[in-house]
C-alpha cells in the first residue's frame, strides 16, 4: 500500500523517468533519515512503472563493501544473463569490453585475469550502460547509496557527470548523518542531482489514513513522531513481537555497529536515564568526555535516532524501547546500576532511583536500593498511584530472605497498598506475612490494618481464623472482632451473637473510635442480613456512622459498603442519596474499587427511588472503573448492580454479571453473592421458565434459611416464588410463602419490603380481604421512597376497582411511571387521552376501557383466562374479546408483549412481582 502523504515525491520521481523516455537524463537524490521512507517510494516506483523504460535496480549493503563493483554488477548481471549473444557482442563491443569480465556465463566471457586496471573497468561499465540506454531508456534505482563499495560509486559519479548524453533516469537515496554519505563521490551526485527529494514524516492525518481511520492513529503518531519505521515498530502485535527481533532493532543495532563506539553507548546511556539524560549524566553512564558526548549527539541527531531537543530525547519513544532491546542483559544491568547509584548521590527524588531498580534483577547490589524502593513506594502512594507503589514494594521484597521477620512487615505494607486496587493479592500477601510475624500480637495487629470492606471476601476467613482477641489490646481486640464477625456472617450463632453484641451497646452505641464505629457497623450489617432489628434502628445509626467522618476519609472507605447497604434496605434512600453525592465527589483519584463500590451504591439509591435511566447509567459507570471485571467488585457492590439489573430491567447489565459468575465463579463466591446470582438467575427467567425461575429462587431460599439471612428487603426469594407458586396453580405453597413474607417484612420495618409482599398476598385473595391487603400495601408503598413499587400497588388496586376510582388510580400509575422512566409501565388504562398529565398534542396511546383495565390487571397479576373470568363473574370468551381488543389498541400480538406494556417486575418483561 502506498504511503500517504507521498504523492508529490511520487510525481516528481515519475516525471523524471518520463523525462529519460524521452531522452533526457537527470539524476536524482532521494535524502532522509533513518526510517523516512525513501526505500518504500523505489519499490512504489517499481511496482507501478510502465513498460516504456527499463529499471535497473539494486540496493547497497555495508556487509558487501569489499566487493569490487558490486552495485554495478546487481544492476546489470540481470539483463546481461538474459542477453542472447548477439545482443552482448553489441554492448560489450569496443571500450565496453573491459567490463566484460565481471559477469562470468556471459557469451565471450574472457575469464578471470587477475589485477583489473579499476579505471579502464569504469569506463567500460559506462559504455556499456550507454549502450543498453541506446536500445531503450533506463531507469536506474539505487537504495542506500551510503554503503555501496568505492568502485561502483565511481562508475555512478562518472554516469552523473554524462547524464545529458544518456537518456537514463539515475535515482539514489541517501541516509542522512551515514557517515559513508559524506564521501565525495555521494557528495558529487548531491550537486549534480536535477531533482533533490526529502520525504517529510507523517503527519497524525497521514496516519490515520494510513490505519484507515483506526483511533489509535493519535498515539501511534505520538509514539512514532510519524517516521515510517517507528510506526511499523508501533504496529507490531504480541505474536510479531515474540518472533525476535524487530526490523526497526536490527536496523538500529546495523545502524549504531557502523559508528564509532562512543556513538552506540551514548545512545544505551540515554535510552537508560530516559528524561533525566543530561550530559553529565551521559559522561558518567558512558566513561566519554564533554567532547565525545557532544560528538555522539549530533552523530544521532542527524540520523534522526533523537530529537532536536535538549537534553537529548528520542526522536519517538518507541526508539527508546528498541535501542533497550537490542541491549546485553549484562550492559543494561551496569549501565542502571551507574545510573541508579548517580541519582541517589546526587539527590534525585527517590522514585526517578527507583525506576531504574525496577529493572535490576534481584538481589540488589547496595543494601541502601532497598530502603529507596520503600521511600519510593511512600511518594507514589500520597500522589495516589497505589499500582506503582505496589511495583517498587513488590521489587523490595526481592532483596530479602524468604523467612525473615522484617520480609513479614514489608509484606504487609504491600497487602496495604494493593487493598486499593486488588483486593484478593493484598489478602494472599497478608495471609503470607502472619506467617513470618514472630509474636500472636503482631499477627493481629497486622490483620487489623487490612480494611474492614477486604473481611467480606470468603478468602479472608483464612486470616481471621489465625488470629485471637486474647492476643490484643482494648482498641485493637474491637477492630479484630469486627473483622472476624464480618467473615462468620454466614454462621446463624454468629449471627445471633451479632445481635446480642448489638443490644448490650444499648440504644446509644458508643462510636468515639474508629474501632468502635467499625464493629458498630458489622453489627448493623448483621441485623440487617437476619432482620434482627427494626429497621429505623438500623437507619439511625447507619446515618449517624456515615456522619461520624468526612466522606473522603479513610475510614469510611472500610465501612461505606456495609453501611449504605444497611441504610437502602432499611429505606433511607434520601440521606443515603445524599451522603452518596458527597463522598463520591471526594473519592476521586483513591482507587478504582472505592470509587466502583459508591458509585454502584448511588445506582441502587436511584433505581430504588425511580430513576431509571440514570441508574442504568451509573452502574454501567460503575463497571467501567473496575474495567469490567467484577472478580474486584466486593460483595455490597454485587448486590446493587444485581439490584439495578432487576429493577430497571437492564438485560445488558444482567447478562455481564450472570457471565461473569459461571458456577466455578459462583462456588468461590461468598455467600450474599452466590444469593443475588440465583434470584438474578430466577428473575431473569421467570417468564419464558416459570418452573426452573421457581427453583433457582427456592434453592436461594434454602441457601439464605441455613445462614440465618432472614430480611426480605436484601433477598425477596420469598415474594418470587409465591407469584411463581400462584401462577403454576399451587396456591397454598404460595399462600404459606407470602404470610411468611409479610411477618418477616413486618418484623424489619422497611416499607418498600411490605408493600410489595402485601400486593402479591392480595393476589391469592378475593373480596374485602383482598381489599384490605392492596389498600395497605399503596399506604404503607407511599411511605417509601420507592416510585416503582406505587404504582405496582396503585396497578393492582386499580385492576380490582371500577369506574371512575379505577380510572383515578391507573391515572396515577401513569403519572408515577412515566416520572420514573418506565416504558413498560405508560400504558394507558380506563382514561382518556387527553385527561390530566398529557399536555396538548402530545402523542399517547389508545385508552382501554374499563373491563379491558380489569382484565389487564388480572393478566399482570397472572391470571389464566379461565380464573379471570371466575373472578369478574362473564364467560371465557369475554375475556378473550376484551384480550383481543386490548391487542389491537395497543399494537400488540399477545399476553407477552401485554405484560411488556404495562409492566411489571422482571425481565422481558413480564413478571408482576
Amino acid at each position: 500500500m502506498t504511503l500517504p502523504e507521498r504523492e508529490e515525491d511520487l510525481r516528481r520521481l515519475r516525471d523524471a523517468i518520463a523525462a529519460a523516455g524521452a531522452g533526457q537524463g537527470s539524476v536524482t537524490v532521494v535524502t532522509g533519515q533513518l526510517g523516512a521512507g525513501k526505500t518504500a517510494l523505489l519499490k512504489e516506483i517499481r511496482d507501478t512503472a510502465g513498460s516504456g523504460t527499463r529499471l535497473l535496480t539494486a540496493s547497497a549493503s555495508r556487509s558487501e563493501q569489499d566487493f569490487d563493483f558490486g552495485v554495478a554488477c546487481q544492476l546489470l548481471e540481470p539483463l546481461v544473463a538474459e542477453a542472447g549473444p548477439a545482443d552482448a557482442d553489441r554492448w560489450f563491443a569496443g571500450d565496453a569490453a573491459a567490463a566484460r569480465w565481471l559477469f562470468p556465463g556471459v557469451a565471450g566471457w574472457p575469464g578471470w585475469r587477475g589485477e583489473q586496471a579499476e579505471v579502464l573497468t569504469t569506463h567500460g561499465l559506462l559504455s556499456l550502460l550507454a549502450r543498453i540506454a541506446a536500445d531503450r531508456p533506463l531507469a536506474v534505482l539505487v537504495d542506500d547509496l551510503q554503503d555501496a563499495d568505492r568502485q561502483s560509486l565511481t562508475w555512478l559519479r562518472q554516469c552523473a557527470r554524462r547524464i545529458d548524453e544518456l537518456p537514463c533516469a539515475l535515482v539514489g537515496t541517501v541516509r542522512e548523518g551515514d557517515p559513508g554519505a559524506d564521501r565525495p563521490a555521494i557528495r558529487e551526485l548531491w550537486q549534480l542531482a536535477k531533482t533533490r527529494i526529502r520525504p517529510a514524516n507523517l503527519s497524525e492525518a497521514g496516519v490515520r489514513e494510513l490505519l484507515g481511520g483506526d483511533a489509535r492513529a493519535a498515539a501511534c503518531h505520538a509514539a512514532s513522531a510519524g517516521n515510517p519505521l517507528y510506526l511499523t515498530e508501533v504496529l507490531r502485535d504480541g505474536h510479531s513481537r515474540d518472533a525476535g527481533p524487530s526490523l526497526l532493532q536490527e536496523r538500529l543495532s546495523a545502524q549504531l555497529a557502523a559508528l564509532p563506539p562512543h556513538v552506540g553507548a551514548c545512545a544505551e546511556a540515554i535510552a537508560v536515564l530516559g528524561e533525566h539524560a543530561q550530559p553529565w549524566l551521559i559522561e558518567h553512564l558512558t566513561g566519554g568526555d564533554s567532547v565525545a558526548v557532544a560528538e555522539a549527539v549530533r552523530i544521532l541527531r542527524r540520523l534522526g535516532i533523537l530529537g532536536p531537543a535538549s537534553p537529548p530525547r528520542f526522536a519517538a519513544p518507541v526508539v527508546r524501547t528498541a535501542i533497550e532491546a537490542s541491549m546485553s542483559a549484562h550492559e543494561d544491568r551496569r549501565l542502571r546500576v551507574r545510573a541508579a547509584t548517580a541519582f541517589h548521590d546526587a539527590g534525585f527524588a527517590a522514585e526517578t532511583v527507583a525506576a531504574q531498580l525496577l529493572e535490576l534483577p534481584a538481589p540488589s547490589p547496595s543494601l541502601w536500593m532497598a530502603e529507596e524502593l520503600r521511600t519510593a513506594a511512600d511518594a507514589a502512594t500520597r500522589r495516589g498511584e497505589p499500582e506503582t507503589a505496589a511495583r517498587y514494594l513488590r521489587r523490595a521484597l526481592l532483596d530479602l530472605p524468604p523467612d525473615c521477620p522484617e520480609r513479614g512487615w514489608r509484606l504487609v505494607d504491600l497487602a496495604l497498598t494493593e487493598a486499593v486496587f486488588d483486593l484478593p493479592a493484598a489478602i494472599r500477601h497478608l495471609t503470607q506475612a502472619i506467617g513470618l510475624l514472630p509474636t500472636p500480637r503482631e499477627r493481629a495487629e497486622a490483620v487489623t490494618l487490612l480494611p474492614l470492606s477486604a473481611f467480606l471476601r470468603p478468602e479472608a476467613a483464612v486470616l481471621t481464623g489465625r488470629v485471637s482477641q486474647a492476643d490484643t489490646g482494648a482498641q485493637t481486640g474491637l477492630w479484630l472482632e469486627a473483622r472476624i464477625r464480618l467473615t462468620r456472617c454466614d454462621d446463624p450463632a454468629s449471627l445471633m451473637s451479632a445481635l446480642v453484641r448489638l443490644r448490650e451497646l444499648g440504644p446509644e452505641p458508643p462510636i468515639r473510635t474508629l474501632a468502635e464505629r467499625e464493629l458498630l457497623a458489622v453489627l448493623l450489617y448483621a441485623a440487617t442480613l437476619t432482620a434482627g432489628t427494626s429497621a429505623d434502628t438500623v437507619a439511625e445509626l447507619a446515618g449517624e456512622l456515615l456522619r461520624c467522618a468526612p466522606a473522603s476519609s479513610a475510614e469510611l472507605a472500610g465501612t461505606a459498603p456495609l453501611l449504605i447497604l444497611a441504610a437502602l434496605t432499611a429505606g433511607a434512600i434520601g440521606p443515603t442519596s445524599s451522603w452518596l453525592d458527597s463522598a463520591i465527589g471526594e473519592a476521586s483519584g483513591r482507587g478504582p474499587v472505592r470509587l466502583a463500590s459508591l458509585t454502584g451504591g448511588r445506582a441502587a439509591v436511584l433505581a430504588h427511588s425511580g430513576q431509571l435511566t440514570r441508574a442504568r447509567a451509573t452502574a454501567a459507570e460503575a463497571l467501567e472503573f473496575i474495567g469490567g471485571d467484577l472478580a474486584e467488585a466486593s460483595a455490597p457492590l454485587v448486590l446493587c448492580l444485581v439490584s439495578v439489573a432487576v429493577i430497571t430491567r437492564d438485560e445488558r447489565l444482567a447478562a455481564t454479571v450472570l457471565g461473569h459468575y459461571d458456577e466455578p465463579a459462583l462456588e468461590r463466591a461468598g455467600l450474599a453473592i452466590r444469593a443475588a446470582v440465583l434470584m438474578l438467575r430466577g428473575a431473569v427467567t421467570a417468564v419464558e421458565d416459570p418452573r426452573g425461575a421457581l427453583a433457582r429462587f427456592l434453592d436461594c431460599g434454602a441457601v439464605l434459611h441455613r445462614a440465618g439471612w432472614r430480611n426480605p428487603a436484601v433477598f425477596p426469594w420469598r415474594t418470587w416464588s409465591a407469584w411463581l407458586q400462584r401462577r403454576l396453580g399451587d396456591h397454598v405453597s404460595a399462600a404459606e410463602l407470602i404470610d411468611e413474607e409479610v411477618r418477616c417484612a413486618r418484623q424489619w420495618g422497611a416499607p418498600v419490603a411490605l408493600g410489595r409482599a402485601l400486593r402479591i398476598q392480595a393476589s391469592l385473595h378475593s373480596g374485602a380481604e383482598a381489599d384490605r391487603m392492596v389498600t395497605e400495601s399503596i399506604a404503607v408503598s407511599r411511605a417509601s421512597e420507592d416510585r416503582l413499587e406505587q404504582v405496582r400497588a396503585l396497578l393492582a388496586e386499580g385492576a380490582s376497582l371500577s369506574g371512575a376510582e379505577a380510572a383515578d388510580r391507573f391515572r396515577e400509575a401513569r403519572r408515577l411511571a412515566e416520572g420514573c422512566g418506565a416504558p413498560w409501565l405508560t400504558g394507558r388504562t380506563a382514561e382518556n387521552t387527553s385527561g390530566p398529565g398529557t399536555g396538548p398534542g402530545r402523542a399517547t396511546a389508545p385508552a382501554l376501557s374499563e373491563a379491558e383495565g380489569r382484565v389487564v390487571g388480572y393478566v399482570l397479576n397472572g391470571l389464566t383466562n379461565g380464573e379471570i373470568a371466575a373472578e369478574i363473574n362473564v364467560s371465557r370468551r369475554a375475556v378473550e374479546k376484551h384480550l383481543t381488543s386490548c391487542y389491537r389498541k395497543l399494537g400488540i400480538s399477545g399476553r407477552a408483549e401485554l405484560a411488556a406494556v404495562f409492566g411489571a417486575w422482571g425481565f422481558g418483561s413480564r413478571s408482576g412481582v
